[in-house]
């Protein structure tokens, strides 16, 4: 399988690369900063990937990845918790943005695109909000 990874660089999607080079998946990583990918990553691991940089807020260009690289599968593990009240929430942009392209990307190559949302201290309630929504 040929499978784009975002977030690579995170806690989750740095763990999952050498697994799913280890079960033979092909994997695309889609990265804001390729630098900082060879700087946490062996480069055992990132001699075998192939590296798209952009923002995991851009819908066309992450269907661009999937469809130039003929990626049938994705996950996502990129994400921001937001540090109340000094940064805006990122996740809902990402989750919007990953899931249009996928969607995007299956219609231009007419096959379905295998999509996992992962997530850790994102997801999870923020203390002090009171199960609120989160908004800017």
């Amino acid at each position: 399988m040929k499978v784009l990874v975002l977030g690579a660089t995170g806690n989750v999607g740095s763990r999952l690369l050498p697994a799913l080079l280890a079960y033979k998946h092909q994997v695309v990583v889609y990265v804001r900063n390729e630098q900082k990918l060879k700087e946490l990553i062996d480069s055992s691991v990132t001699s075998q990937l192939t590296i798209v940089t952009g923002n995991a807020t851009d819908a066309q260009a992450i269907k661009e990845a999937l469809v130039n690289h003929r990626c049938n599968a994705l996950i996502n593990s990129a994400g921001l918790a937001a540090i109340l009240p000094w940064q805006a929430p990122r996740m809902q942009g990402i989750i919007n943005a990953v899931s249009t392209a996928a969607v995007n990307a299956s219609k231009e190559l007419k096959c379905p695109i295998r999509a996992w949302f992962l997530g850790g201290l994102t997801a999870m309630d923020v203390p002090g909000t009171n199960g609120n929504k989160i908004t800017r």
